[in-house]
């Protein structure tokens, strides 16, 4: 077999089939396709229940020898558990943490891969855009490129969001191990992710915990960001200037579901645990500014030499569903 420059890389990918079961098997089998013979490992951390399509996607992918899926019982809306129990099974000097709703792109990977190998702190993290169920019918016919074209021109009926800083992360596997992969305190929706960035970056040297990581408060653009989102945000501005933006495909969410009603008890776990994080560390910290991330970025355009105007999308403060409906009186 001719060795591959993605001989290097895992990509983790959590899965839990208790919920939108057949919509995840499918795009689970379509990464699994799409990266089929690039020399991508592929590893499926993936709850044990229910079986019958834990099993469907065994046999599908069976003749598939670089997918593996790794099944762990009493862990369903635990995708930090998920993820670790993948992490067990990385053999490759560098791993990729990706959700089964991102649009997975060869190229693109393999850029990635080696911008991380090229990087100093060996860390890269991506911006993403969540794409709307009309821009996700898009994706047959649109180059990746274009809807990254197309946010910055705030074309949005096919985005809904720029997420940024976002979960997906290419770095080298003993830094994840040092920290200790994910913490598994996390149940259901959100902050297991956040909590992972904020021990790595800090493990990496590129932010110090300071009353910043306790700061929670969600921004409508990314440059407008404030606390610990700004801080992880920072550390990685130059990805903005990058052509490498993932897409989200879209799916319909019920917010009544158990997976997401519990965000809040998990965002009570996280600032517990980083408040004495911080206090513990004793960093003296400036308090929020909500231009302190803009400033930032303009320093960054003006070393680059780039035009401000050609990034007004980051720091216009506009609801996007404002940009999707037009009516004309």
């Amino acid at each position: 077999m001719i060795a591959s420059p993605m001989n290097d890389l895992s990509i983790v990918v959590p899965l839990d089939f208790s919920r939108r079961s057949k919509d995840i098997y499918q795009r689970a089998i379509t990464l699994a396709n799409v990266l089929d013979a690039t020399g991508i490992t592929i590893i499926f951390g993936c709850a044990a229940t229910p079986e019958k399509w834990v099993n469907k996607l065994k046999n599908k992918l069976e003749n598939n020898t670089q997918v593996f899926i790794i099944s762990c019982s009493d862990s369903q809306s635990q995708l930090a558990k998920l993820r670790n129990i993948a992490i067990t099974q990385v053999t490759t000097p560098y791993v990729m943490f990706l959700d089964v709703d991102i649009v997975t792109n060869p190229e693109q990977i393999l850029q990635a891969l080696t911008a991380v190998k090229q990087s100093s702190t060996q860390l890269c993290m991506y911006p993403c855009l969540y794409l709307s169920a009309k821009g996700t019918r898009q994706l047959s016919k649109q180059n990746i490129a274009a809807f990254k074209q197309y946010y910055y021109q705030f074309k949005r009926e096919w985005i809904l969001h720029l997420a940024f800083p976002s979960s997906i992360i290419i770095c080298d596997l003993q830094s994840v191990n040092a920290i200790q992969g994910f913490d598994e305190s996390y149940k259901g929706h959100g902050y297991e992710d956040f909590d992972f960035m904020l021990r790595l970056f800090k493990h990496k040297q590129l932010i110090e915990y300071s009353a910043q990581v306790v700061i929670d408060e969600p921004y409508m653009a990314p440059m407008m960001a404030t606390g610990f989102r700004a801080l992880l945000a920072k550390a990685q501005l130059e990805q903005l200037l990058q052509p490498i933006y993932f897409l989200h495909a879209y799916h319909s969410k019920d917010k009544q579901e158990n997976y997401y009603q519990l965000r809040q008890q998990n965002q009570i776990l996280f600032l517990e645990k980083f408040t004495q994080l911080y206090k513990a560390n004793a960093v003296i910290s400036q308090s929020p500014d909500t231009l302190l991330l803009l400033n930032h970025f303009f320093q960054l355009l003006a070393t680059h030499q780039k035009k401000p105007s050609e990034f007004t999308a980051l720091w216009a403060e506009i609801p996007g569903h404002m940009f999707r409906k037009v009516r004309f009186i």
